[in-house]
């Protein structure tokens, strides 16, 4: 058994997870509890997962679930790298510290072979499934891009903390959708469950919502300071509508591109692209919008 997996699953034992050791805001600390709650309930005003779990009941199959091993694969190998260009715009040695702390352990921690991402290909090579170019060129780079260019209008201080929030406040209901998108039968559902994977990723999301209520609490103190970050706070959850909706746009395409579909449902690969570009045209709108707004 890999050293994080034994950890995550010793903590009904030994107590709960902490990515570093906390003296101040743990899982019981009133405002933790308090804050955790009110922006969970923010977030799910939004609907973020209606289309994706429409579209899988309706689209569930083994190409459902590569279209969504790609997907998230693609994600996975983001995080990291947004996390760290998010940190590297805040100048405060103590603020970097426990920021960067999500993306040490999206690394692996001390241990390489525990990197996400890796882990994630690991547990869809055991359902039969690679990442491999899509026939429709469809991706959810695009809709990346737009969390980068949100990160790019995001100046102050306190709006890294708010959209770094955002980035982990829906994750266990994220990982139970990548999980439901990706067992396309009861065999690969068995199969997943059992994977370092998702073990690790059910254990640990509660610590990476808490970590980041922590530093909401830590960092924004003044009225002012929580203005700022609920602006970028809410910037993030657009993302995450957009990204989910992507998704289920390429399931969808996937779907009407199958040897398998309809006649009468069927689309050619160029009015595919056609479609893929034209969504992504319209998320680099949308989102300048929101940094216009902003300035």
């Amino acid at each position: 058994m890999n050293q994080q997996v034994g950890a995550s699953q010793s903590s009904s034992v030994d107590g709960p997870r902490y990515l570093i050791p906390e003296n101040e805001y743990d899982y019981g600390h009133p405002e933790v509890v308090f804050w955790t709650n009110y922006f969970m309930n923010e977030a799910q005003k939004l609907n973020v997962f209606a289309n994706i779990k429409a579209t899988i009941e309706s689209k569930r199959s083994r190409l459902a679930a590569e279209t969504m091993a790609n997907a998230w694969y693609d994600f996975s190998c983001y995080v990291p790298v947004f996390i760290t260009k998010a940190v590297a715009q805040t100048d405060d040695p103590e603020r970097q510290h426990h920021l960067i702390q999500i993306a040490y352990d999206e690394l692996g921690g001390r241990d390489k072979s525990l990197i996400h991402s890796k882990l994630f290909l690991d547990a869809i090579a055991g359902i039969g499934i690679s990442v491999s170019a899509r026939p429709s060129g469809a991706s959810v780079k695009d809709v990346l891009r737009v969390l980068d260019q949100i990160l790019v209008g995001t100046k102050g201080q306190y709006g890294i903390v708010g959209l770094l929030l955002s980035f982990e406040i829906i994750a266990q209901e994220n990982i139970e959708t990548v999980y439901d998108c990706l067992s396309y039968n009861d065999a690969s559902r068995e199969s997943l469950s059992a994977t370092p994977f998702f073990k690790i990723h059910r254990a640990d999301e509660t610590e990476h919502i808490r970590h980041s209520i922590a530093n909401f609490l830590r960092f924004c103190k003044t009225e002012a300071q929580r203005e700022e970050f609920r602006k970028s706070f809410d910037d993030g959850l657009y993302f995450w509508h957009r990204f989910w909706d992507q998704c289920a746009r390429m399931i969808n395409v996937a779907a009407s591109l199958s040897p398998r579909a309809p006649e009468g449902k069927k689309i050619s690969l160029h009015a595919a692209e056609q479609d893929s570009h034209r969504y992504a045209a319209a998320e680099v709108r949308g989102v300048d919008g929101l940094i216009a707004s902003k300035g």
